[in-house]
């Protein structure tokens, strides 16, 4: 557990460290952004020192000492303030934080009867993001190595799996590891939500509004599963038992727009760092634009600049949305000077602290590759008219979002209009290899389209309230808004634990290549990608999975080196091919056997030092 308490530490210091930043808050808000700050505090700053000593446990105390002094050299009596909370906030905020650790819980590295196993949602990614916790702990090489295509730098934004790394480092196990800062992170990026839709609306119950509609919601999938139970009551029931055939997420019938917990915060583990960190920099942006204090203007940079490897989508959404901003609030900021000499800091101070992580990773692997930055029409809508696809997947919130932006106030019209921007571009421009993950600009269009709702609909139901029938009217309105994705998050708790990701077998051949392995070792083995040698024991593998590899940018290399790996396993020199590839280890197991035509007696000469229930492996001799 000294993992845990190790990051705990870093949790307690945060908040130590915001009632010093923003002294007249309450206790609630500090407990938020204070989690921010001790986990950026980690994850990014790890990465100087990790460079000069690597990932090791003596670069993470060198950290904590740095941290915890550097707060006692500046402190200040703490001053706490506590206040009556909001019920519904409270309540609300809870609730949801409690669905998605819920969700997490029963879908990562659940235990099951003869292994381990995962949920709907987090079968395919979750065993990535496994495996790069395990390969930063146990390879301690810092920058990381890509453990999917060996001799490769891992370029995927990676801080928040560093951060379970760093638990896994001091001995917590695995599982562990990623659902304790899961569930931090879940806390905070529900809170976060919560308290940026309170700053725009000025309004406590219209941002409990918001964060039913925006983590609860849907659009209206729910009637094609409807319509077709009057046929056959099958068709309403396949949606609790089928895989993605869900009311938020059912491609046949072009319902592509997911429910936010489901399918981005449990199993994108990036997603959810990167979200819970936007969403302090979107409440600071506004709180710059409101107070006009330099010193906001310097947090808000800093928090900027940490943001590329945490989660570059969202770095880039705020990138939009603070050069939409600038021009937006220019003409009627009173003293330009002023103005745009605190953007000025904001904007130096980011760009200095991004530059290198954009440069050394992002770019590196981006800039002069194909697969990224294309033109696009209409995102991943191949079939239906712009504007129906919108309104049945985004539901009434698209029928409400521009009445809704036209009755806004000028701050929030003004602010708001970086989120229609971000959703022109990401429908004609696909950022990255696989063209669904613009959805991670998208969404944050729809945050913004939310809260403009919401605070419509609250003032809507002010004017009304003495109406009669305004009441059911309101619970049917929201009732309809969420039946989509409360029905995608019962399918998707029942799915906990029903996919199979790792045997027992699979789990002792991880140990013993731990224990008995350089981390150093490349392995060649199968494509899948539940591999318990990346995955588990965090070794490096010639070739993984092309569910992650080739949507990370690397289809060229991907594919010449499953060319060497099957010379390899249907050759009559497995040998002579692991040393030309300059492969340590050869794994024989069931998938290796089902993806290739094996020759078994090119591999009896060579030095086997496993082989039970199944899986094989082979050392080469150099």
């Amino acid at each position: 557990m000294s993992g845990v308490i190790y990051y705990s530490l870093f949790l307690v210091m945060g908040v130590l460290y915001a009632d010093m930043i923003f002294k007249n808050k309450s206790i609630y808000f500090k407990i938020w952004s204070g989690g921010i700050i001790g986990s950026i505090a980690l994850m990014f700053g790890i990465i100087p020192l990790a460079a000069l000593l690597g990932f090791t446990k003596s670069a993470h105390v060198c950290l904590g000492i740095i941290y915890t002094s550097v707060y006692f050299f500046m402190r200040k009596t703490p001053g706490l303030r506590l206040e009556k909370p909001n019920t519904g906030a409270a309540v609300s905020t809870a609730a949801v934080t409690a669905v998605i650790c819920v969700l997490c819980f029963n879908h990562i590295m659940m235990p099951t009867e003869g292994g381990i196993a995962a949920g709907q949602s987090t079968y395919g990614d979750l065993a990535m993001h496994m495996g790069f916790v395990t390969s930063i702990a146990e390879q301690k090489t810092f920058p990381p190595c890509y453990n999917l295509l060996s001799g490769t730098r891992l370029c995927y934004p990676f801080l928040f799996d560093s951060l379970s790394s760093s638990l896994y480092l001091f001995g917590t196990n695995l599982r562990t590891a990623i659902l304790y800062p899961s569930f931090v992170f879940a806390f905070l990026t529900v809170s976060g939500f919560y308290f940026l839709a309170k700053k725009l609306l000025k309004n406590k119950n219209s941002a409990v509004l918001a964060v039913i509609l925006f983590f609860l919601g849907g659009g209206f999938g729910f009637a094609y599963f409807f319509e077709g139970a009057k046929a056959n009551g099958f068709n309403f029931l396949r949606m609790f038992t089928e895989y993605y055939h869900t009311p938020t997420n059912y491609n046949e019938l072009n319902i592509r727009w997911v429910n936010a917990i489901c399918d981005m915060l449990v199993p994108q583990r990036t997603t959810m760092a990167g979200w819970c960190v936007l969403f302090l920099a979107l409440w600071l942006l506004c709180d710059c634009l409101e107070e006009k204090r330099t010193s906001r203007y310097v947090l808000l940079g800093v928090i900027a600049g940490s943001m590329p490897m945490i989660h570059t989508h969202s770095f880039l959404a705020l990138g939009i949305m603070s050069a939409v901003c600038f021009f937006m609030f220019l003409p009627g900021c009173g003293d330009r000077r002023s103005y745009i000499k605190n953007w000025c800091i904001y904007g130096v101070i980011a760009i200095g602290m991004s530059a290198g992580q954009l440069m050394f990773w992002t770019f590196r692997q981006s800039v002069g590759n194909g697969q990224f930055l294309r033109l696009s029409a209409g995102w991943v809508n191949k079939n239906d008219p712009p504007v129906w696809f919108w309104l049945k997947n985004w539901g009434l919130i698209a029928v409400f979002v521009i009445p809704a932006f036209v009755s806004a106030n000028g701050f929030v019209k003004k602010f708001c209009v970086g989120g229609a921007v971000i959703f022109i571009l990401a429908n004609l421009i696909i950022f990255q290899p696989n063209e669904y993950d613009n959805n991670k600009l998208l969404f944050v269009s729809y945050m913004l389209a939310v809260i403009l709702v919401s605070g419509y609909w609250a003032e809507i139901y002010t004017c009304l309230r003495n109406t009669g029938g305004t009441r059911l009217l309101a619970a049917i309105v929201i009732f309809v808004s969420v039946l989509s994705g409360t029905l995608s998050i019962v399918r998707e708790y029942i799915s906990g634990g029903d996919y199979k990701t790792f045997s027992d077998s699979d789990i002792e051949f991880a140990e013993f290549v731990k224990n008995n392995t350089d981390p150093h070792a490349v392995f060649a083995s199968g494509n899948e990608h539940l591999n318990p040698v990346c995955v588990l024991a965090g070794r490096s593998v010639y070739a993984g999975s092309e569910l992650y590899v080739y949507y990370h940018g690397f289809e060229g290399e991907m594919y010449k080196r499953y060319g060497e790996l099957k010379e390899l396993y249907e050759g009559g020199s497995p040998e002579e091919t692991a040393r030309k590839c300059k492969i340590d280890y050869i794994m024989v197991g069931e998938s290796e056997r089902e993806q290739y035509d094996i020759n078994p007696e090119a591999f009896e000469g060579l030095d086997r030092i496993y082989d039970k229930d199944g899986i094989e492996l082979y050392r080469i001799k150099y």
